[in-house]
């Protein structure tokens, strides 16, 4: 009942026709719309504002519903629909633009997209709404190399910061009792593998093992045994 309401409110703002951001993409799968400002398309105003009001009154607020809209994203994230996850994401962003997990979603999405640079935009903005939510760190980190590596031939200087400070969110990540081993170990050593260093991630494998006492994915493991066979 509650997915039926929450896909039939959801085309209320996507009835509209969006136009698109550019080629091949729709303006409703770039966060925050691309900054496109749809009070001034008639039609889009009127979508948002009808979808704004049906939501928060049926939710009790706009907070509640966004973070409804947030958890739909997150599972249509998790199902690997990044179109469908950016469009639930930027209605939560138009229900609450305070609410972090929405700028944690669009850096998922985007990350995912191997859009490094632009996810790590997403999740300072995360930040500075006061997110720390488990397994943000890592997410973080992760994203850190990511960029760092989009950045490498053209500023060798900020790859380096960005590398250090990937490896700190991970040490702090490390560090938590809110995160969890598994889910820093897992990132950090691939992470490490992203970064060419295979040496690296065979020791974040290994200690994955050690302090969870479970095997890493082998799909992982393969790949990297085809760039450096395994330590003894």
């Amino acid at each position: 009942m509650r997915a039926a309401l929450i896909l039939s409110l959801s085309l209320l703002s996507a009835c509209v026709a969006m136009p698109p951001m550019g080629q091949g993409t729709r303006v409703d799968e770039v966060p925050m719309y691309g900054g496109m400002d749809r009070s001034q398309v008639p039609a889009l105003r009127d979508a948002d504002e009808k979808f704004i009001a049906d939501v928060s009154s049926h939710y009790g607020s706009r907070e509640k519903a966004a973070r409804a809209w947030v958890e739909q994203g997150f599972k249509f994230y998790g199902q690997d629909q990044l179109g469908m996850a950016m469009r639930r994401f930027n209605q939560a962003w138009l229900l609450d633009p305070a609410n972090a997990e929405t700028y944690w979603g669009f850096a998922s999405v985007l990350s995912d997209q191997d859009k490094y640079c632009d996810a790590l935009k997403m999740v300072e903005l995360a930040q500075s709404k006061g997110l720390m939510q488990p397994g943000f760190l890592s997410d973080a980190a992760l994203i850190f190399t990511g960029c760092a590596m989009e950045v490498s031939a053209s500023d060798p200087v900020k790859r380096q910061a960005y590398l250090t400070r990937s490896d700190e969110l991970f040490s702090q990540a490390l560090a938590s009792p809110a995160e969890r081993k598994e889910y820093t170990l897992s990132h950090w050593a691939r992470a490490m593998y992203r970064r060419g260093d295979y040496a690296g991630a065979w020791t974040k494998v290994q200690q994955f093992r050690k302090e969870t006492g479970k095997e890493f994915n082998e799909r992982f493991l393969r790949a990297l045994r085809e760039k450096l066979p395994e330590p003894k």
